[in-house]
């Protein structure tokens, strides 16, 4: 074989292991950046499933007659709104695509509890 026939199989071979390997290193790079938008909407459902939680405990205590109406529907209508605001903030990071998480577990708890209470203070402020 010659120097030429040998230089362009090794040119094919680079291109090959080129156009192989790209898509490779670009999913790499993607799920770094997604690994704190993962965790975040990981949160996200484990605050909505506490909200399940506890709405269904209340519906329990009130079926045995364990809380009353009033306390019953008030502390229901709460955890109702917080689970539509965590609905809504999962909704906003899935249509973000980009996601500007805190890289620590604390961060992300306090946005989360900060996003909820202020929308439980707009609904009580609108409600009032």
């Amino acid at each position: 074989m010659s120097g030429a026939g040998l230089a362009f199989g090794l040119v094919i071979l680079l291109a090959a292991l080129a156009w192989i390997g790209a898509p490779l290193l670009r999913r790499e790079k993607h799920k770094a950046e997604d690994a704190g938008a993962e965790r975040q909407r990981d949160r996200l459902l484990l605050v909505y499933e506490r909200v399940l939680n506890t709405i269904r405990d209340l519906d329990e205590d009130h079926s045995t007659g364990k809380i009353g109406q009033a306390d019953y529907e008030a502390e229901r209508e709460t955890w109702v709104q917080r689970g539509i605001q965590v609905l809504k903030a999962l909704d906003r990071l899935d249509a973000q695509h980009v996601y500007d998480a805190p890289d620590d577990d604390e961060a992300i708890d306090r946005a989360i509890d900060d996003e909820i209470e202020q929308a439980v203070a707009a609904y009580r402020a609108k409600v009032n």
